[in-house]
C-alpha cells in the first residue's frame, strides 16, 4: 500500500489463473491478498509483462494449483527473477514508445469490451484466444465471444505486442519457447553478476533509490546551468 501512495494506477494479476494476463487498476482499487500489485503506472512493464516472453517465464518459474492445474504466479520467482529488457538488450525509445502504446490498446480494448457487454470476462475472452491460436473449432458460446469480445483484434494486438517485446530483447518473432528461456537465464544471471557489483536496474528509481536519483537529478541541473567552455 505504501509503493501505491503516489500512483494513479498499478497493475495487477490475479494469483491463480488459468491464463496469465495483467491490467491497470486505479490506484481507489485496494488489492487483497489474492491479487498481486505491481506498483508501477507506467504502461511499459504492462506491456513486458503482457508479452509472451514473461508468460513463458511466468509458466516455467512459477507453480500450480488446484483440479485444473491452474498456473500461479509467485511474486519471488515469477517477477522478481524476471530480467526487464533495457537499452543493452534493444530496447529503444521508439519501441519502448510502441511497446506502451499497444499495452494502453490492450488494456482499454479489453475494458471496453467488458463495459459495453456484461457477459465478457477476462476468462472468456482468452479461452476463446486460445482456442483460435490452437486450430480448435468454436461453440455458440465461443462465437457470442468471439463477436461480443472482438478476439480477433486482442489476439492482433498481443501479436504485435510480442513482436515489439521480443525486439527489444534481442530476439527474432518467430523465437522459440526454448529460445526466449534460454535467453532470459541468460540475461538473468548476468543481472545477478550486475547487482553483485552494485549495479541495481530500478523499475522506479525515484521511488526504490531515491537518495541516488536525487544525485542524477542534481548532477543533470548543474550541467544544464554549466556555462559553456571558451
Amino acid at each position: 500500500r505504501h509503493q501505491l501512495t503516489s500512483l494513479p494506477r498499478y497493475i495487477a494479476t490475479v494469483e491463480t489463473s488459468k491464463h496469465r494476463h495483467f491490467q491497470f487498476l486505479d490506484a481507489t482499487v485496494l488489492p487483497d491478498n489474492k491479487l498481486l500489485a505491481i506498483a508501477t503506472a507506467d504502461a511499459l512493464h504492462l506491456g513486458v509483462l503482457s508479452s509472451l516472453a514473461h508468460v513463458e517465464w511466468a509458466l516455467a518459474t512459477g507453480s500450480r494449483l488446484g483440479v485444473g492445474n491452474d498456473p500461479v504466479y509467485v511474486k519471488t520467482r515469477c517477477f522478481e527473477t524476471f530480467p526487464f529488457p533495457t537499452d543493452d538488450t534493444g530496447l529503444t525509445p521508439t519501441l519502448g514508445g510502441s511497446i506502451r502504446s499497444l499495452a494502453e490498446q490492450i488494456d482499454a480494448h479489453r475494458k471496453g469490451r467488458q463495459a459495453a457487454h456484461e457477459t465478457v470476462t477476462l476468462t472468456g475472452m482468452y479461452n476463446v484466444l486460445d482456442k483460435l491460436r490452437r486450430g480448435e473449432a468454436l461453440t455458440a458460446k465461443d462465437k457470442v465471444m468471439h463477436e461480443q469480445a472482438l478476439v480477433g483484434v486482442l489476439g492482433s494486438l498481443h501479436d504485435d505486442l510480442d513482436a515489439a517485446v521480443l525486439q527489444a530483447y534481442g530476439l527474432p518473432t518467430h523465437a522459440s519457447t526454448d529460445d526466449i528461456l534460454a535467453h532470459l537465464v541468460q540475461l538473468n544471471a548476468q543481472r545477478a553478476q550486475e547487482e553483485a557489483q552494485g549495479r541495481v536496474r530500478w523499475l522506479r528509481p525515484a521511488f526504490q533509490n531515491p537518495q541516488n536519483s536525487l544525485q542524477i537529478q542534481e548532477h543533470l541541473a548543474h550541467d544544464q546551468q554549466a556555462p559553456e567552455p571558451d
